[in-house]
């Protein structure tokens, strides 16, 4: 869809919200796709993510927050999109060091597995369309189809038994796809076979922060038999029960209980996970969703609060936005934004002297902006305090207390 498209589709959603929230549960972000640059490779194999297990607590982003029910928003997506734009950091309670998969290539799990959401279509093995020479408009990218072959020998060695093996070849694929989400939850499933616990923590961290795991029927279907996995499961209780105050271990535990469908186990170990630490805001978030905010230990803060929506007055006209703005966070990031009358966006984050750039369509509403990045999903947020020359931007979703961004017109000589 070119971006006009997409703009208007943006708008029609934001006009009509409240119809679309009456329907949010049909039209939320497939999150069996939500690796959608790579998915269509993984097709073969790959049966589905967490899903249907938690009651309400799945569809507890559409119950609380409405205007973010009219685009389909989880709180994965509000994660995944938040850490895009830089709008809050990344804890990973359970990294130690970057790991080095390939001579210049190493994985950062200090950052979150934030993935490009470039359309599955684009990496389906379908044809590209013909130019008029007829010759496909984007050849086929060898390193990609290189890549699967490496995770291709990677799940043949796992089903052997042979972890090294398989840690070798998936070292290979990942020196190629490092922002294949499905690659590094196999390296966390390996590192749990090998009974090397801390590691498999900190990797399987990173992917639960923007994304959910994988449901049982792909975890099982990766083992020969059932009995395999379930020795290596006990093993890991076992280190857990020798080792009580270890919290990545409880984790991993926590992960994997909830592939196996024991919510109830999972809530208990997500529970100790934040007695010991009580800053791990994905353990917080999973524990939200499987059990509710009540479930959280005394002293950790619940990671969503239903935002106050603007007076019924606080219309905004859109021309008002249009324009270079700026705003400095409370870490010391800077922010850029670009509103153009045509409907674009361009986001621009920096902190200590590194940058990320997001660009995309967005479209106004009722004291609300909604930016949609040409990479995937969408921001929603609300604006008060609307000028000429400034505004408040709170992101919906967000946590309690979460202060928000002042933006304020940039002069002409900083743009």
């Amino acid at each position: 869809m070119d971006r006009d498209s997409r703009r208007h589709d943006l708008q029609q959603r934001l006009d009509n919200r409240d119809e679309w929230r009456d329907h949010a549960q049909d039209r939320h972000e497939d999150w069996h796709d939500w690796n959608g640059r790579y998915a269509a490779y993984h097709l073969g194999w790959h049966h589905g993510y967490w899903h249907g297990n938690y009651g309400s607590r799945w569809h507890y982003m559409w119950d609380n927050y409405p205007v973010a029910a009219a685009f389909g928003v989880t709180s994965w997506g509000v994660n995944r999109l938040a850490y895009s734009f830089g709008y809050w950091n990344y804890y990973n309670p359970y990294y130690t060091a970057p790991v080095t998969v390939s001579p210049g290539v190493v994985v950062d799990y200090s950052q979150p597995l934030v993935v490009n959401q470039t359309t599955a279509s684009a990496v389906s093995g379908e044809p590209a369309p013909a130019t008029d020479s007829g010759q496909p408009a984007t050849p086929p990218d060898p390193s990609v189809d290189a890549a699967m072959q490496s995770f291709d020998a990677a799940r043949e060695a796992f089903q052997k038994g042979d972890y090294d093996g398989a840690m070798s070849q998936l070292n290979a694929a990942l020196a190629k796809l490092p922002d294949d989400a499905v690659l590094h939850e196999f390296r966390a499933l390996v590192l749990f076979a090998q009974g090397q616990y801390d590691e498999a923590a900190a990797t399987i961290h990173a992917v639960l922060a923007v994304g959910p795991g994988w449901d049982w029927t792909t975890l099982s279907g990766l083992y020969p038999d059932i009995d395999v996995y379930t020795k290596q499961l006990r093993a890991l209780e076992e280190y857990r029960n020798s080792h009580p105050d270890d919290a990545a271990v409880r984790f991993l535990l926590a992960y994997h209980y909830l592939t196996c469908g024991h919510t109830d186990s999972a809530t208990k170990q997500l529970q100790r996970v934040l007695q010991l630490q009580p800053d791990d805001r994905v353990a917080s978030e999973l524990l939200e969703m499987t059990a509710g905010p009540e479930a959280l230990p005394e002293g950790v803060a619940a990671t969503r609060t239903k935002p106050v929506a603007p007076d019924a007055g606080s219309d905004v006209d859109a021309s008002q936005l249009v324009g270079d703005w700026s705003a400095d966070g409370q870490g010391g990031q800077a922010y850029e934004l670009k509103l153009t009358d045509d409907g674009n966006f361009t986001w621009k984050y920096t902190q200590s002297g590194k940058s990320q750039e997001v660009s995309g369509v967005y479209a106004v509403d009722d004291g609300t902006l909604a930016m949609q990045p040409d990479s995937g999903g969408t921001m929603v947020a609300e604006l008060t305090d609307v000028s000429g020359t400034q505004f408040h931007f709170t992101m919906v979703g967000g946590p309690e207390g979460d202060p928000g961004l002042q933006f304020a017109k940039s002069p002409p000589a900083a743009r």
